[in-house]
């Protein structure tokens, strides 16, 4: 087709072009409002959807006109220029719908530069996150385990290069000196790019020295510290000598540094009677946010929860945390492995954080939340398409992109990714147990 003529284009006007959608990728934008700064970071999916986090330590998830709305505002484009761009991108769409859609943005914006909560929890079936209507070109977040900073910072560098807003480092039970201060350079590299920081690891381990105040001072944005029980000689037994008093101490030290702090409960079968007291006891130290994670098995023993069990326990889990109003982050099942102990296996942790997250071990490997421990690929070696597109992942997107629901139990949140009676959704470390050995 031939370039128009200036006499043709003055005689048979073209209409204008339509905008282009907002190319996918993290975009960074820095805001400065009497004296009060706020690093605002824009990432933008394939299908136009996105999240917008402010300071690194809040987010809010947005429809695809809400990343035009926020792209412009940051950019300081003036109110009537973001409603034209909205009219000519959204044709037929009337004006006190748009007029709308451009406050309820600023808004957002507002409220991130002064989060009620400085912890971005996503489960696939939360209200503010519809994976159905989200086509992700990478996970929300990694979760690292702690390694000496020559492995850890190349490792950060790549995830932000990516688009991944949100780390959280696995701090090892029996934690060194060395791995203190390998602990906070980490939190600084994550800091400086402009990630979500998080830490897991046991209270005794944390409250060493001076490290929590170090880490508060290199900008980490929240803590996660197991609590197997309220009781707390079965706690103990399970994290440690002695853990269930610095529990305690852990989070009135974190409240004082504002940090934010989450529990992280680990369902078991000998934990399970008292989930309420546990819960409770969290409050009671003014934790506001809790994740959980069951150590399962095909069967009873060995301390785990068997599958059969599972479906009832998160019905019962997520009907008390609705009615006390306690936001709950399920972890991906995690299968009893065969060479640990329970006690091991609850200081380690799950494998991931959540279904929005991924593993990435120090060495490079990409590891899914779910299904046999197997690696996509290298992210310091391989290109990420090539890992995202890896068979490991087929099943991980798909889930996570549509999430569904079998007639048994379809209002629980856990069972967005999979059911969690069906061992094949459970993260396999190793062969499950199925009976004390």
């Amino acid at each position: 087709m031939e370039t128009p003529t200036l006499w043709q284009r003055l005689l048979w006007p073209q209409p204008p072009a339509k905008p282009e959608p907002v190319a996918p990728g993290l975009y960074h934008y820095f805001e400065d409002e009497g004296g009060q700064y706020t690093r605002f970071h824009l990432r933008v999916e394939p299908d136009g959807s996105g999240m917008l986090l402010a300071n690194a330590t809040a987010a809010a998830r947005l429809s695809p006109v809400g990343v035009i709305i926020a792209r412009d505002l940051l950019e300081g484009e003036p109110e009537t220029a973001v409603f034209n761009h909205l009219r000519e991108r959204f044709k037929g769409t009337d004006e006190a719908t748009m007029r709308a859609d451009m406050q309820q943005v600023q808004a957002i914006l507002q409220q991130l530069i002064a989060p009620d909560t400085g912890y971005p929890i996503i489960n696939l079936a939360d209200a503010h996150f519809d994976p159905s209507q989200a086509e992700l070109f990478a996970p929300l977040e990694a979760d690292i385990p702690l390694a000496a900073p020559e492995q850890i910072v190349p490792l950060l560098d790549c995830l932000w290069e990516i688009g991944i807003p949100h780390v959280t480092l696995f701090a090892p039970p029996g934690l060194t000196e060395d791995q203190h201060a390998h602990l906070v350079r980490a939190v600084e590299r994550a800091e400086d790019l402009g990630m979500i920081a998080g830490v897991r690891g046991r209270a005794s381990d944390l409250l060493q020295g001076t490290l929590l105040s170090d880490l508060a001072m290199a900008g980490v944005d929240h803590v996660t510290i197991p609590l197997a029980s309220a009781t707390a000689d079965l706690h103990d037994e399970l994290l440690g000598e002695g853990d269930y008093t610095a529990v305690a101490k852990t989070f009135e030290t974190l409240q004082i540094l504002e940090v934010y702090p989450v529990g992280e409960i680990p369902l078991l079968a000998q934990t399970q009677p008292d989930w309420l007291e546990t819960l409770a006891q969290l409050q009671a130290w003014d934790v506001a946010h809790v994740s959980c994670y069951a150590i399962a098995a095909p069967e009873e023993g060995n301390g785990a929860v068997p599958a059969a069990a599972l479906r009832q326990i998160a019905a019962d889990v997520e009907e008390t945390a609705d009615t006390q109003q306690t936001p709950i982050l399920w972890e991906p099942p995690q299968a009893r492995h065969a060479q640990q102990t329970l006690a091991q296996q609850v200081q380690h942790g799950p494998r991931c954080t959540g279904d929005a997250a991924v593993r990435v071990e120090p060495d490079g490997q990409v590891i899914p939340p779910r299904g046999p421990y197997r690696s996509a690929g290298n992210i310091l070696h391989d290109d990420w398409e090539t890992i995202w597109q890896n068979e490991a992942f087929t099943s991980y997107r798909q889930k996570v992109e549509a999430p569904s629901h079998c007639q048994l139990c379809p209002g629980l949140a856990i069972c967005a990714a999979a059911c969690p009676a069906d061992p094949a959704g459970w993260a396999l470390d190793s062969e499950p147990v199925s009976s004390i050995q």
